[in-house]
């Protein structure tokens, strides 16, 4: 362990004064007292600055209060005003459904125009003949080309028979 250095002490041991020490006391509780006060400047201002705040956050309060209750009092008018235009609909369509009952509509048909209905319905007739024809053409072409897959039930029969009996002969034979 190293030894403290006893000449420094001697030395300020030797220049000790109670009076000096009082004076230096003295400057030190001065500038504490100075510190705190300046803490206590900036604590009051703080504080200063929260009363300020909880009165505008108390002015805040008491307008959204107020916007609140004039939002109730508008989303009141507006069910009233739903109400009132749901019951104008329902006395709109309550009338609409009374005319239609009382109302008699008078239709006649002339001949000139069953007519033309008769000629619509012929031309379309004739018209679906025309693409069953062509269908019908197409058809027996592809059967002519012996394009694609046309087996009569019977030939699909014996496919089937010849493909179970190979299947079970096969099976048969590999084991």
């Amino acid at each position: 362990m190293k030894q403290p250095d006893t000449a420094a002490l001697r030395e300020r041991l030797a220049n000790y004064t109670p009076e000096e020490e009082l004076k230096q006391d003295m400057q030190e509780l001065d500038g504490l007292l100075q510190e705190v006060n300046c803490q206590i400047v900036g604590l009051r201002n703080l504080l200063n600055e929260i009363q300020a705040l909880k009165e505008e956050l108390h002015g805040i309060h008491g307008s959204l209060k107020h916007t609140v209750q004039r939002e109730r009092a508008a989303f009141k008018a507006l069910e009233a005003a739903k109400e009132s235009a749901d019951n104008i609909v329902d006395g709109i369509s309550n009338a609409i459904v009374k005319v239609e009952k009382n109302t008699v509509i008078h239709a006649k048909v002339d001949d000139r125009e069953l007519a033309k209905v008769n000629q619509c319905s012929a031309d379309h007739i004739k018209a679906e003949k025309k693409l069953l024809e062509e269908h019908s053409k197409k058809l027996a072409k592809h059967l002519q080309k012996n394009e694609g897959i046309w087996l009569s039930s019977f030939w699909t029969k014996i496919m089937m028979s010849f493909f179970i009996f190979y299947t079970t002969t096969g099976a048969i034979k590999s084991h």
